[in-house]
């Protein structure tokens, strides 16, 4: 009986240790992650490294951004209810086009234009830098120099 009154407690304690465990661990995205499509057969340039945590988190130490300010639906209505568990698609899943654009396209898409990646991931990322001026807007800074091999 004691041996009993020992265990469900005990068993308790280990199923409340993994299930805490389980919901912590689907408490924050991706932290960094690089933005390397397969769209291309060979990238250009250096393969941006994206900070999840950093767009996320409340200023002085991020933005403040909400995942629905990059990731949206089909029609383009952004995805602010998004949590960090739910699956994601990739933007080239529906930007599948590899072509290149102007870079008044990245200012100013035309639905045509978007749906290349380049265009949509570029007006995506450069325009809102532009709008908060914050963050990079040249190439270079976003795109590391290739290493060469």
């Amino acid at each position: 009986m004691k041996k009993k009154f020992f265990l469900i407690p005990f068993a308790a304690l280990i199923a409340l240790a993994f299930m805490s465990a389980w919901i912590y661990a689907g408490t924050s995205c991706p932290g960094t992650i690089e933005m390397n499509s397969k769209i291309f057969k060979k990238h250009r340039m250096g393969i941006v490294k994206f900070e999840h945590e950093k767009h996320l988190a409340a200023p002085p130490k991020g933005y403040g951004l909400k995942c629905g300010e990059c990731h949206h639906d089909k029609n383009h209505k952004p995805l602010d209810n998004l949590k960090p568990t739910d699956k994601i698609k990739h933007c080239e899943e529906c930007h599948k086009t590899p072509g290149k654009a102007s870079p008044r396209a990245f200012m100013k898409p035309s639905k045509k234009d978007l749906k290349k990646y380049y265009v949509a991931i570029h007006a995506n990322c450069i325009g809102c830098h532009k709008k908060m001026k914050k963050g990079p807007t040249s190439c270079v800074k976003c795109h590391p120099k290739k290493s060469k091999k």
